[in-house]
Order: C-alpha cells, then structure tokens, then sequence
C-alpha cells in the first residue's frame, strides 16, 4: 500500500510564523536605529512610485501615439482606404477590447478611475493587480483604434494598481494602502501631462478627498518625482501627451474688469456642456446595460455605431473638417488635432461668427456622443481629452460671438477656448482645482490663472447645481456607493445641537412605578426622568426599556428611577455635533434651552439625518 505523505500539523507551522514575526520585528527595528521610521520609509516608497510611474507611463503612451502617427500617414499615402479603414478599424479594436477583459476578469464592479474609487471605498484600497493589465492593454486597443477616449484615465487605474500592490508588499494598514494608491495616480497623471500640480489635486479632490498634510506631503512627492523623470528620459519639457505650452499661449487679455463677465459667462457654458456630457454618459451606459449581449460584445456594438459617425463623416464632411489628420474623422481618438486648431486664433477668420459657433458647438456635441458611444458600451479609456476637447470647443464658439458681443472680444477667441478646457474638466469631475491646474501647467502661462480658477468655479457649481454626480461618482451611485469626503467631519463640528429637530421630550417621575413607564411604551420610547422637585434625573431609551422587559416580573417592585440612567447631564444647543456623537454612544441625551428647561431629546438618528441632509446640499 502506498503511503499518503505527512502533513504539517499547525505545531509544525507555528514556529515559522513566530519565526517570520521575528524577523519582521528585527527588520523593523533596524530601520528605525537607519532612521527610516514608518512616515520616512512611506515617502520613500511615493518617490520611488513616481520614478517606477514614469517609466511605465512612457511604455505605454508611446505606442499609443506610434500607432496614431502612422494611421494618418497611411491615410494620407491611401485615401482610397480610408473609408473601409474608418468603418471598420473601431470594430476591430473594440472586438480586441471586449475580449481582453473576457481573459483579464477582475472582481470590482466599477471601470476606469471609477474603479479606483470603488476599491478606495469599498475594498480598504486593495486593487488587484490583473486590473492594470486589463487597463494597458485595453485602453491601448480601444484608442489606437480610433475609439473616442483619452489614455490619460488608464495611467491614472493603472497608477493606482501600482500604489496598491507597493502597500501590499509594505504590509501597510488601510490608511497607508490609501495613501499609496493616491501616490500612484497622481504620478500617472503628473507623467503624462507634466503637471504634477494637476496630479496632486486630482487625487485629493477626486479619489481621496483628503486635504490633511499626511495625504498631501507623500502624493506630492510621487507626482513631482514623475514628472521629473519622464522630462529627463524625454530631454524635453513639453508634456508627453497632450497640447504643448507653445500652442496655449496664444495672445488675449488675461483677467480683469473688462474680461471678467466673458469668463463668469464662460463657466456657466461651461457647466451646461458638463451636465450634457455626464447625462448622455449616463444615458449610453444604461442603454447598452439593457441589451441582449454578452457584455464583451457591447464596446464592439458602441464602435459600430461610432464608425457609422465616422462614414458619415468620410462621405458628407471630409473636405470641409481637415484638423490635420486628412480623412480621419476629427471626433476619433483623443481629438488632440481638433483641439490644436481651435487654439489658433487664425481659426476664427474661416466664417462669420455665427457659423463658426454653430461648426464648434456641433462638434462639441458629437464627440460627446462619440465618447458616450466608447465608454459607455464598456469600452476602456480616460476621460480628460474628451472633456478638454469639449472644453476648447465650447470655449472657442463662446469666443467666436467677438463680433456680436463686444465685451467677448476682449479676451480673445483662443484664449477662451484655452479657459473652457479648464471649465469642462473641472464641471465633469467637480473637481476645480485639478481643472485649473491642469491648464495652468500646461500654458506656463500666468496671466491664464485667475480666468481659469473663475471659469472652473463656476462651471462647478452649475455642474453641481443640475447634476450631483461627476462622470466617476455617477456610475458609484448607481451601486449604492455613497462616498465621503475629508470635509464631512469638518461639517459635523460646524453644525450645533440646535440646528438638529430634536424628539419631543415626554417627562416621567423618578419615584413613579416601573411598570407606569410599559404602559406609555406602546406611544414612545424615550423618557426624560425627573426628581419630585422638577430636576433631572436620567433618562430612560429604547434599550433601558428593553433590558427592563426581560425581568417584567420584578416592575411592580421598582420605581422608573431604577432603570433610568442617572448621573447624565442635559446638554446645551451650541454643541457641536461632533462632541455630541461621542456622548451619545450610551444612548440619547437631554437637551436644555436658554432658560434651563428640557427642550426636547437629541437621537443619534436625528444627528445623523440632519449632518446627511447637510452633506448632500453642499455636494
């Protein structure tokens, strides 16, 4: 008879863990006597995740723009093809697309930087690292295909895998896992752009929500380090995706009393171009939801009726809409070229005002559908290029009104499509720094800071005024994700006992029998105790009550007082909400008006709807 091998007992395996506890505490030790405490060896790590960003952001942008460079010679050098080329390359791509997520299956629900958010929130920041390769190759099929998508999203997801994997090879605890997560998105984008501030902001408006010095000091130092290291591999300071500083610096007069209407006027443009983006997002990826189709064929589905755009556009538009890619329809890809154009103030003397509008706005609308029609079928991408597009678009129709609207003309055409980019991005992602910023970096140009901060702000605020949700927190609401943010704790201290509708407060003597109180259970719960002389004694809550009715045998011989909880305090309306929480952790509490009077009972339930209710109106 054969014989089954031994297996190792737990006896046999606990010394090797001792053993590995051991070791880790030695290693630990011998860090701390080198001086790299925790908080040292966590900057260390963001450093060397902004140089590892850097690297990986070149490896994966740079066949990206190979392959876009050579579709537009092969175009020029084939225009015959074109047509079959534009109809079906998108299929193709997104046909690629569908089937490497079929191969690379991940578990979390979400997609894109949405993704990032869910884990963030619901996975204690674990994000597995299967997810960056279905990100790389799949953002890298769908746009090198023509789908309507930017790449700058996936080095974003692909970032925070990176962050994610570092804390789990670190051990680290939640809060650190978060805080790696946040390095790495933020050097991918500081990477990309070259603009590290935009990568900072991004981070802590947008997935963390985390102003604190602890979060800022780490993520700072991983985009700055990315950023750094992608412009010396490259030897150049333009940025490695994107619009180059040379073309946003295009003349017009930075902010001031004569151009600050056209700029508040923008940003509620803006804000409109925003909601009608996140909407129509919104709209495709319910549609395609409700299909009949294995899910790794729907971004092919969306790419069919996207190359139907693109024929359309061969066959009628061609020969009027050249941005420097020939045939190739300008609403394809990352939309880049388009951009460019609309950035040179010499694209404004091509018609009058109003067709010029209308071209832009026309556009505008498109690529919207066109991105919808991408990502909402569950093709992979960013969404930072169609929404700067969008931005250039609505800015340069706004600017073309010059000649119709005089205080318009004063800020120039170019320079208000420069400030409408900074408009979209921060309405689609409510974040107004980060869409700011990232035009900032992008012109190093001073004069377009203030018009841009007002653009973006108000663009924010009108996006928020109609619609709640960003293009990431959107499809998050519709799991059931609520997300909070560093402000939500800030808010509890600024709200006061007062501002909470406080329950009824129904007044029993202390010295009354017990079992008078189980009668008056049957209309409330919740009891203010009082001394025959009027004052407070205690209290008696749903759980005193309940305690109570397990020895209902004993009521008739115990008076209200001896199940009341006594030796509590009523507590005064100017309370913060924060100090009141903690004391109602053994139950609800008295509240006293001005005049020393029980003015009713504060419940943890009325606390936490009243700082809900607040939460939501700010957001």
């Amino acid at each position: 008879m054969s014989k089954t091998p031994a297996q190792p007992s737990a006896s046999d395996s606990a010394p090797t863990a001792s053993a590995g506890k051991r070791a880790s505490r030695a290693s630990a030790r011998l860090l701390a006597r080198l001086g790299l405490t925790r908080e040292r060896r966590l900057l260390l790590w963001a450093a060397l995740t902004g140089v590892a960003l850097a690297v990986i952001a070149l490896a994966f942008i740079r066949p990206i723009q190979w392959a876009e460079h050579a579709a537009v010679e092969w175009a020029a050098a084939h225009p015959d093809r074109v047509p079959m080329a534009v109809a079906l390359v998108p299929i193709l791509g997104a046909l690629l697309c569908g089937a490497i997520q079929l191969v690379f299956k991940v578990k979390i629900r979400a997609h894109g930087v949405s993704s990032v958010l869910y884990a963030i929130h619901r996975r204690r920041s674990q994000i597995p690292g299967v997810l960056a390769a279905r990100t790389w190759l799949g953002s890298s099929a769908i746009i090198a295909s023509g789908g309507s998508a930017g790449p700058e999203g996936p080095i974003v997801t692909i970032g925070a895998t990176l962050g994610s994997m570092i804390s789990r090879l670190m051990r680290a605890d939640p809060q650190t896992a978060t805080t790696l997560v946040g390095c790495g998105a933020a050097a991918g984008l500081a990477a990309v752009f070259n603009a590290p501030l935009t990568g900072i902001f991004f981070v802590l408006e947008v997935l963390l929500r985390d102003f604190s010095l602890r979060a800022f000091t780490p993520i700072a130092i991983a985009a700055v380090f990315a950023a750094a290291t992608v412009q010396t591999l490259i030897g150049d300071q333009q940025p490695l995706f994107g619009v180059g500083f040379e073309m946003l610096s295009q003349g017009g007069a930075g902010l001031n009393i004569k151009t600050a209407p056209a700029f508040a006027l923008l940003g509620i443009a803006c804000g409109v171009a925003s909601v009608f983006f996140i909407r129509t997002l919104q709209a495709s990826e319910s549609s395609f939801q409700r299909l009949p189709f294995p899910r790794w064929m729907m971004p092919a589905i969306g790419a069919g009726i996207l190359a139907l755009l693109g024929t359309l556009h061969v066959v009628y538009a061609k020969d009027y809409l050249d941005f420097g890619q020939g045939a190739i329809p300008p609403f394809y890809g990352n939309g880049y070229p388009l951009a460019k154009a609309v950035l040179e103030p010499a694209f404004y003397a091509k018609g009058t005002a109003l067709v010029v509008a209308a071209l832009l706005v026309g556009l505008a609308v498109v690529k919207c559908v066109a991105t919808s029609l991408t990502l909402g079928s569950g093709g992979i991408g960013g969404l930072f290029a169609p929404s700067l597009l969008v931005g250039a678009l609505v800015g340069g129709a706004f600017g073309s009104m010059g000649e119709l609207v005089p205080f318009v003309s004063e800020a120039g055409p170019a320079r208000l499509a420069l400030a409408g980019m900074a408009g979209v991005v921060a309405g689609t992602t409510h974040a107004p720094l980060a869409g700011a910023m990232l035009v900032y970096e992008l012109s190093r140009e001073s004069t377009i800071l203030l018009p841009v901060i007002l653009v973006a702000a108000i663009a924010t605020i009108v996006a928020r005024l109609f619609e709640r949700h960003s293009l990431y927190t959107a499809e998050l609401a519709a799991l059931g994700v609520r997300l909070g943010s560093g402000t939500d704790l800030s808010q509890l201290r600024r709200l006061r006992v007062g501002d909470v509708p406080l329950k009824e407060a129904v007044t029993v003597r202390g010295s009354a029998p017990a079992t008078s109180i189980v009668a008056l259970a049957d209309t409330d719960d919740e009891f203010v105790v009082l001394d025959d002389a009027g004052r407070l004694e205690g209290i008696v809550g749903a759980r005193d009550l309940r305690i109570a009715l397990v020895n209902r045998e004993a009521l008739p011989l115990l008076q209200v007082r001896d199940i009341a909880r006594t030796g509590i305090r009523a507590i005064d309306k100017d309370l913060p909400l924060d100090h009141a929480l903690d004391m109602l952790e053994r139950g609800p509490l008295p509240v006293k008006d001005e005049s020393g009077a029980i003015a009713g009972i504060l419940t943890r339930s009325r606390l936490m709807r009243t700082w809900r209710r607040n939460l939501e109106r700010e957001r």
